[in-house]
């Protein structure tokens, strides 16, 4: 089980040595792939499930959703996202659905986080409170 582990903290480390000032970097990506082709790591199928599972991650913590009823302004996205970059320190791209089921506001989903300020959402929240 130990074992494992190992690969699993070894896929993370190759992960990591694949970002680029926190983005996923295409080249890094393929010199750590092409490093595992010509030197195959014990168990190769775990490293390589491990190492897509990080990537995967990498890439939705650069990714929001913007979820809004009604419409809302291109200026105001670009200004959501240019505020999540700076709140996350990171580079930030978004994409933006219209979702009338929030009746009114937004909601912002990036990687497991989301931020709900939608009436739907209080409302959910105040039917969790009453039962």
């Amino acid at each position: 089980m130990n074992k494992d582990i190992a690969l699993k903290q070894f896929a993370k480390k190759l992960a990591d040595l694949s970002l680029d000032n926190g983005l996923v970097s295409t080249e890094k990506v393929e010199a750590v792939l092409e490093t595992l082709r010509k030197h195959s790591p014990r168990k190769p199928k775990i490293v390589l499930k491990n190492y897509l599972y990080y990537i995967k991650q990498a890439i939705n913590r650069g990714k929001a959703v913007i979820e809004f009823a009604g419409s809302v302004e291109e200026s105001a996205i670009a200004a959501i996202e240019k505020q999540l970059s700076e709140n996350y320190n990171r580079p930030i791209t978004t994409t933006s659905l219209a979702n009338d089921a929030l009746i009114a506001g937004l909601r912002i989903t990036i990687g497991d986080d989301i931020y709900d300020a939608s009436v739907a959402g209080r409302l959910a929240n105040l039917e969790k409170s009453v039962h």
